[in-house]
């Protein structure tokens, strides 16, 4: 495995083998690219409440989407929402996307969850963004918040799974079938 740079991104894009729309060349960085907030997040709709996942079809309706108001994302103190990226990515067969938070964002007690964007994945980028810290945290449509190290992989494969081609934030499925 070799960690894509700057310039082989730029190749792999100009070639077409990695797409990425709406695309600005400011997102390319040294060795990744810095994804952008989109418009729209979800927060849980209930607090309080036993989540069971191994019950559940589907948990869309245990979250609330909306939409950034007066541009701003707020998200409150030791919780966490679900964000969506600005940009629609299309993966090649041979690349994965290993996802970090910027660390100037770390830096005020937000994190994510280690996350993997697979070979062959397709969408808007739902991520997770906890707030560890005691204070409300604005984060802003449109700002650079997620870093991804794009991995050229052994081998080929392709992403099947029920996220290929979602659009906006997508809250988790159910795992009822698979517990």
């Amino acid at each position: 495995m070799s960690v894509l740079s700057h310039d082989e991104i730029l190749r792999f894009i100009r070639e077409g083998l990695l797409s990425i729309e709406p695309f600005s060349e400011d997102i390319v960085r040294e060795n990744g690219l810095d994804l952008r907030v989109g418009t729209e997040y979800a927060i849980y709709a209930f607090d309080n409440q036993v989540i069971d996942p191994c019950e559940l079809e589907s948990a869309r309706h245990l979250f609330s989407i909306v939409e950034a108001k007066d541009g701003r994302i707020v998200i409150p103190p030791r919780s966490f929402a679900l964000l969506t990226t600005m940009e629609y990515v299309r993966f090649p067969r041979d690349v994965v996307g290993f996802c970090n938070l910027r660390s100037t964002l770390a830096r005020y007690g937000l994190s994510v969850p280690p996350t993997i964007i697979d070979a062959g994945f397709e969408g808007n980028v739902t991520i997770e963004v906890i707030n560890n810290s005691g204070n409300y945290i604005v984060l802003r449509p449109g700002m650079r918040f997620l870093h991804v190290v794009l991995v050229k992989t052994i081998g080929e494969a392709k992403y099947v799974g029920r996220y290929l081609g979602q659009r906006g934030v997508t809250p988790p499925k159910g795992l009822k079938n698979e517990c």
